[in-house]
């Protein structure tokens, strides 16, 4: 009997909205900072207006800024497409992201459980570190998600053969493809590259140990070493690293990897939750509770107050914040410098709180409903093989973030990739028969749901209304910006932009007196000065 891709028509129901919402983010995103950067030949002021362009410029970005070139063609190229491809293309590899790390949870390739799919696609929305900058943003989302997705579909031959699911046949054809794709693979971005490389030569010589070599393997394990080769052999690295690394010794390379790390875990923790009450899931003893006796009332009250406030300016944090500055401060003598990183905090603090509100909304009632029980991480590891592999993949992970204690500089966006491991092994446990019986226990998955839709439904809309707004003021100083090249205007001014929220990191947007911002926009328009200024 012929195998159906999608045995579940219903699979396809998360794959539509998710790629919905990611177009619509995506559409409504500006260009933006090194997006500009980008759409002309590095370094110069010369438009890309050609596929030779493109091929230039990444040859330009090789010598002068870094190796990752598979990532830096793709954006060349499709920055010269134009922004409407750029923005479907976007969507199309979040979708894949979503798709691949559910079927290397699942060590198949098999589209039937949509519920899953659907966790899966909520909880890498709330997970991925800087969201707005890494799936959403033209430069950043070419960086990592644009190399996550080549990288997991490589990798996805050898979690299948290990797990006894496939056997590619065919020494030549797969060896070949294998090959380039290692090569694509290894030079994504500086972690995922040596990861991928190490752990396909670990599986490669495993398989050869066990007696059975395959060529494919082999092919695209040598693939990966090219390609991390070319990766960190660039000679713009050593450029940048010349830059970026001076001055910083050791210890500065370990207070990175810490605050790395520490802001991966704040970003991960609705996922970590879920997995601590799937982990309890798997043992029988422990006091069931009704969550019903919990006394959420005044939190929701207060959840509900600061939404509705939110969407109103943030009119709660913003009175707080004007009272200090307008009437404490002052009396303090308090630094302009302070007050300025006091009214950013504060600028932000309504959608954490929110954040927060509703994740202890989730969590205390879910854990009772499910029961207290004591921790039993070791037996879950003895009878769960499922559970083994998350580990394994937490400890990739962490394996991951490692490699980059060489680099000068270790922002939490570049824990991407190992956030995506940890995704895939935290999805693998909620897969497992007694997780999902526990889960789908009414007064269990009432709660999930509700959470679910919670927290979903408040970043998602956040985000689409807060990017919509940006696209408005950005709109308008863009054609301000044209009008004036056209009329040899060398300075634009223009007040600052208004929203700054940012919908939990989800929104990247920095106003136009940044200088990676200013200095793009100038010279792609060929202005020579923007000016960003309160009219009063």
């Amino acid at each position: 009997m012929e195998k159906k891709l999608f045995p579940n028509p219903y699979f396809l129901i998360p794959i539509i909205i998710i790629f919905a919402v990611m177009f619509t983010l995506n559409y409504l995103m500006p260009l933006h900072r090194d997006d500009y950067d980008y759409s002309m030949i590095w370094g110069t002021k010369t438009h890309v207006n050609s596929i030779l362009d493109v091929f230039e410029s990444t040859y330009q970005h090789y010598l002068l800024h870094g190796g990752r070139a598979f990532t830096v063609f793709c954006l060349n190229f499709f920055l010269w497409l134009g922004k409407f491809p750029f923005d479907v293309a976007n969507a199309i590899l979040f979708t894949a992201l979503v798709v691949l790390i559910y079927f290397h949870a699942r060590r198949e390739i098999k589209l039937d459980e949509p519920i899953i799919l659907a966790v899966t696609g909520l909880l890498t929305w709330l997970s991925l570190p800087h969201f707005g900058e890494v799936a959403v943003w033209k430069s950043g989302s070419t960086v990592y998600l644009w190399s996550a997705v080549p990288a997991l579909i490589f990798l996805l031959p050898y979690n299948l053969t290990l797990a006894g699911k496939i056997n590619l046949r065919g020494k030549i054809l797969p060896a070949v493809v294998m090959f380039f794709m290692g090569i694509i693979a290894g030079c994504s971005v500086e972690n995922l590259g040596v990861t991928v490389t190490l752990l396909t030569g670990a599986i490669t010589f495993y398989l050869y140990k066990k007696n059975r070599p395959m060529h494919w393997a082999a092919a695209g394990s040598l693939g990966s070493l090219i390609g991390a080769i070319i990766l960190i052999a660039a000679p713009g690295n050593f450029v940048r690293y010349d830059v970026q690394g001076e001055g910083k010794g050791i210890l500065a390379h370990i207070g990175n990897q810490i605050a790395g790390n520490a802001e991966m875990f704040l970003y991960l923790l609705p996922a970590v939750l879920i997995l601590i009450c799937a982990l309890n899931s798997l043992k029988e003893d422990g006091e069931t509770l009704n969550p019903k006796t919990l006394k959420l009332k005044p939190i929701i009250i207060v959840t509900i107050i600061f939404t509705i406030s939110y969407f109103f300016d943030s009119l709660i944090t913003t009175t707080i914040s004007n009272f200090f500055v307008n009437h404490i401060f002052p009396a303090l003598d308090t630094s302009e410098k302070f007050i300025e990183r006091f009214e950013n905090f504060m600028s932000k603090s309504e959608e954490m709180i929110i954040y927060w509100l509703i994740i202890i909304l989730i969590y205390l009632p879910l854990r009772r409903a499910l029961g207290v029980k004591k921790f039993g991480i070791v037996d879950a590891l003895k009878n769960f093989a499922e559970v083994r592999y998350a580990t394994i993949l937490f400890l990739l992970a962490i394996f991951n973030n490692l490699v980059m204690i060489f680099a000068p500089t270790f922002p939490a966006r570049s824990t991407f990739s190992s956030v995506v491991m940890i995704l895939i092994g935290i999805v693998a446990v909620i897969r497992l028969p007694l997780v999902r019986e526990k889960f789908s226990v009414p007064s269990v998955a009432r709660i999930l749901k509700l959470g679910a839709l919670s927290i979903g439904g408040f970043t998602i809309i956040a985000a689409l209304f807060i990017t919509y707004t940006l696209k408005q003021e950005n709109d308008w100083r863009i054609n301000e910006v044209a009008k004036a090249a056209e009329k040899y205007k060398p300075v634009v001014t223009f007040p600052p932009i208004t929203l700054k929220n940012r919908a939990l990191r989800h929104v990247f947007f920095v106003d136009f007196d940044n200088g990676v911002t200013r200095d793009g926009v100038c010279k792609y328009y060929g202005i020579a000065k923007i000016v960003v200024k309160d009219k009063s």
